[in-house]
């Protein structure tokens, strides 16, 4: 819906990171944009969208109708291209709220204060003896999801993970610490060091190894069918050998779903997102749910249980190569799962899936349940 060449700058210029409508529910959308107008200069931009009431032929009425939030962006990115060079942005991160009027398309600049990013201060890491990289000193490579990038360092290619927004510094300090605690485990992702200004007085990002056979749910995916038990059977035990890793390091995974599991190329299984962010939708555990139709925030009720039941969503996963396990009716079951599925492998799965948490194995007892 846009020329080559924008579409071409919309890889490495203007990435879109995140959209969200307004959480009172009105017509309109915000849109997170890293856009970087030359190398090592990346800013950070939110766009304003109202379609309340938008006109036949405004760029409002336009993009309301489009389907996919990467085409929104394009042609907001079209749209504004040429004006970019003239805005003064701020050092924080520039709210840009369109608006059409009178025919023409006007452009707001302000500071979007309710995003800005209060940057932990390096010496939240001081006590860790790892690789600290000025930003100036990664190569990007290309954008992967969200705020997580490919780059090199070195010439080695890792993937660089960024704060999202000013909720989650917690989450993003309590991932680096866990990682690090963690850097002895074959079964968590590698972690490769922590990203800083260039004037090394902020943390800015962190660093993880590169694993190129992609996710897990992917893998399931595009295999369906095609996977031996033998294959299968091994990244199970590896995710539950990563799992019970970090729960004895005293962590919690707090996310764990079959995105959150990835293939390396020696084709082992690997854990990232140690970072306590919560359930998905229709992965949470039985005694969460209530809450959730309560409207409580659940972060406080994610622990070693509700990891051990997610754990149990995954592996009913591997065993049936569902790449969607929820989506299945409640409560899974491995009455149904193919053959090759032995018979010791339905126990692990059935005692994660306890509908008491009390009832739930810990990893590293359902370690044990592995065959040697």
């Amino acid at each position: 819906i846009v020329s080559p060449e924008i579409e071409e700058e919309m890889e490495w210029k203007w990435i879109l990171n995140l959209s969200m409508h307004f959480r009172d529910e009105s017509n309109r959308e915000k849109f997170f944009v890293t856009y970087t107008p030359r190398k090592n200069e990346s800013r950070r931009i939110t766009i304003s969208c109202d379609y309340r009431d938008a006109e036949e032929g405004t760029l409002e009425r336009e993009i309301s109708a489009l389907r996919f939030q990467r085409d929104k962006s394009a042609k907001i990115y079209e749209a504004i291209r040429e004006s970019l060079q003239d805005i003064r942005f701020y050092d924080t991160i520039t709210n840009l709220k369109l608006e059409t009027s009178e025919g023409r398309l006007h452009v707001h600049v302000t500071e979007d204060v309710n995003e800005i990013i209060r940057f932990p201060p390096a010496r939240a890491i001081s006590h860790l003896q790892c690789p600290k990289y000025r930003e100036s000193e990664l190569e990007f490579d290309s954008h992967l999801s969200g705020f997580v990038y490919k780059v090199r360092v070195n010439g080695e290619i890792m993937i660089k993970k960024e704060i999202p927004g000013p909720d989650t510094v917690d989450e993003f300090l309590y991932e680096i610490n866990a990682l690090y605690s963690l850097a002895n485990s074959d079964n968590v992702i590698r972690f490769k060091g922590c990203v800083v200004d260039d004037d090394r007085g902020r943390v800015k990002g962190l660093l993880i190894a590169y694993a190129p056979k992609g996710a897990l749910i992917d893998i399931l995916f595009n295999e369906r069918g095609n996977l031996p038990w033998a294959v299968r059977e091994k990244w199970a035990k590896q995710i539950v050998t990563g799992l019970s890793d970090i729960h004895e390091a005293g962590y919690v995974q707090g996310d764990f779903t079959l995105s959150n599991i990835v293939i390396n190329e020696h084709d082992n299984a690997q854990i990232i997102d140690i970072n306590r962010r919560g359930c998905p939708v229709n992965w949470e555990p039985p005694e969460i749910s209530a809450m959730i139709d309560g409207l409580q925030r659940i972060g406080m009720y994610i622990g070693v249980k509700s990891d051990i039941f997610q754990l149990g969503m995954v592996l009913w996963g591997i065993a049936h190569e569902d790449d969607e396990p929820e989506q299945m009716p409640r409560p899974l079951q491995m009455d149904q799962s193919p053959k090759d599925v032995p018979a010791y492998f339905r126990d692990i799965v059935e005692a994660c899936l306890c509908e008491r948490p009390q009832g739930r194995a810990s990893a590293k007892e359902l370690i044990s349940m592995f065959p040697e």
